[in-house]
């Protein structure tokens, strides 16, 4: 039996004051946190779309972690103590590690999209203005996120998903009215 299914399924409970914000460190890639993720492999897998069990190979323990996209930012959180105390560690160090090597999707609660690597509207140096996306439908967040903060064209989008450019248009065109123009 796969250590995913001795989990039990369904969502975690509420967390006050929402998923936080999953931010690299400065020095992240001189951590021993960075170091670990490369050096050891994950046996682990999705338990839902917004949650992960992590199995690291040099440990006998695993954890179960929060790792999704929800507005405009990586959504994450450990039970371990390196993140309790630092914000970071080695269980997110290797997601981040393998989802940047396309070995893992990582799903937008919202939109429903999934993504082999991190999207190119993905930024840790703009502040969290998820709030600014609130109100917004499914697919008009998709069109926004991707033609707006990751400067995709609108019939490059449209190829990629199948749709047309008019559909496309007109959701970043209602995306932006309901966001008031900010970026």
């Amino acid at each position: 039996m796969s250590i995913v299914e001795d989990v039990p399924a369904g969502p975690s409970p509420e967390r006050i004051g929402g998923l936080p914000r999953f931010e690299l460190p400065d020095d992240f890639t001189m951590s021993s946190s960075w170091k670990r993720a490369q050096e050891t492999t994950d046996d682990g897998g999705p338990i839902n779309e917004a949650e992960r069990i992590v199995s690291l190979s040099d440990s006998d323990s695993y954890h179960r972690v929060v790792w999704a996209l929800s507005g405009g930012s990586l959504r994450a959180e450990c039970p371990c103590k390196g993140f309790h105390h630092r914000d970071w560690c080695a269980h997110l160090a290797s997601l981040w590690w393998r989802w940047v090597r396309g070995q893992i999707e990582v799903t937008h609660i919202e939109t429903g999209r999934r993504y082999r690597t991190p999207p190119s509207w993905l930024s840790f140096d703009r502040e969290d203005r998820s709030h600014v996306l609130e109100g917004l439908t499914p697919a008009e967040l998709d069109a926004y996120l991707t033609c707006e903060w990751g400067d995709v064209g609108v019939r490059e989008y449209a190829r990629q998903t199948d749709r047309s450019p008019g559909t496309v248009g007109n959701q970043l065109r209602w995306a932006r009215e309901k966001v008031g123009g900010q970026r």
